[in-house]
């Protein structure tokens, strides 16, 4: 134990890795970092993710950092997600879940991801729009229902997305929508050409 601890690295020293350019040491400083200095590192990552002016790649490894924690993680990114209402921390914390959810496989999230997809799906900007989906995506058949919901709508870029999201799941129940969809004559084109690609009519 006195050995393990001696051997025990500094959360600064972690940080500083995780800047590295060599994805192996960005690697290594996460393992580390979940192991040693779950909480303060969850506290830095996240405040990382706070900061508009972060330079993008240290975004993205503290993004990938912070899904590493996994559910020990949830609720500061829930509340970052609720707390902070421009488009670059709300983007971030969306990719956070996904690799989340990606990871998590037939595993659930609490109920409260809901609440985060229902306002992000109210934004315009497309990259919330395209990131949120991908949760959807990766959160599986509990969304299938939005999903759909969304493939029938007036938002192109929604619907196309979602439509995409949905045939990449192959059910059986989500070609049997798809074809439903088809019957509707007011179906934008651009939206039917997208089914098309999944169904035969």
């Amino acid at each position: 134990m006195k050995e393990q601890l001696n051997n025990k690295p500094s959360i600064e020293k972690l940080f500083k890795d995780l800047e590295h350019p060599n994805p192996n040491i960005n690697k290594q400083a996460i393992q580390e970092m979940v192991h040693y200095w779950p909480e303060p590192s969850i506290e830095r990552l996240i405040r990382n993710l706070q900061k508009e002016s972060l330079e993008v790649d240290l975004r993205r490894k503290s993004i990938k950092a912070l899904a590493a924690f996994d559910d020990c993680a949830l609720d500061a990114v829930f509340k970052t997600f609720f707390t902070f209402e421009t488009r670059t921390v709300r983007t971030s914390c969306l990719k956070v879940l996904v690799r989340m959810a990606a990871a998590k496989k037939n595993s659930t999230f609490p109920c409260k991801v809901f609440d985060v997809i229902d306002i992000a799906l109210q934004e315009d900007a497309p990259e919330v729009i395209l990131t949120v989906i991908s949760l959807l995506r990766q959160i599986g058949e509990d969304a299938i229902p939005i999903l759909l919901e969304l493939a029938k709508g007036n938002d192109i870029l929604k619907a196309k997305a979602s439509i995409t999201a949905l045939g990449e799941m192959n059910s059986p129940w989500i070609r049997d929508s798809f074809k439903e969809l088809l019957l509707d004559n007011q179906l934008d084109q651009l939206i039917r050409l997208s089914i098309l690609e999944f169904v035969e009519e």
